[in-house]
């Protein structure tokens, strides 16, 4: 990291700005084509993965069957610092992560549930007992992002 002074080396600030992030954005590479899409998702620092969930089919699956790795990009904080009419003088408050990983499907039915109460929890802000309708979730694919570096950035 270019400025050192700006990086979070706590793993506990990271994982505060990965539970509260409404939003992780994956980076796909297949080939020489880069692909990145947005998805809402739920993180479990115990088990160190993000989860997220598509349809039955798409380009995101058809990338991660090319090629499991990934990049992730989540941001907690934002906000402008204003300057003056220079355009120079402005710039941003904010926290981010980025991180590496690898993609997997979950399969097992118990672990699925888990997972889809952990993308409720983090969308919705409630510790529910959330259920699930039994043909939605027959139609839903659901994804373990399983962090294995991450690094974190905050300036302002």
């Amino acid at each position: 990291m270019r400025k050192k002074e700006r990086e979070i080396t706590d793993r506990c600030e990271i994982d505060a700005i990965l539970a509260k992030a409404k939003i992780v954005r994956i980076a796909f590479a297949v080939g020489e084509e880069p692909y990145i899409i947005p998805l809402s998702h739920g993180y479990d620092a115990e088990t160190g993965a993000l989860y997220f969930h598509t349809a039955s089919e798409g380009r995101k699956i058809d990338c991660i069957a090319a090629n499991p790795r990934v990049c992730f990009e989540v941001e907690g904080s934002v906000a402008m610092k204003e300057g003056d009419e220079h355009g120079c003088t402005w710039s941003l408050r904010y926290e981010s992560v980025i991180g590496y990983g690898g993609v997997r499907e979950i399969v097992d039915e118990d672990e699925r549930e888990m997972a889809l109460r952990c993308i409720m929890r983090q969308q919705s802000g409630r510790d529910a007992d959330w259920t699930f309708a039994p043909k939605v979730v027959a139609l839903t694919r659901v994804w373990s992002l399983r962090i294995e570096s991450v690094a974190g950035k905050r300036a302002g």
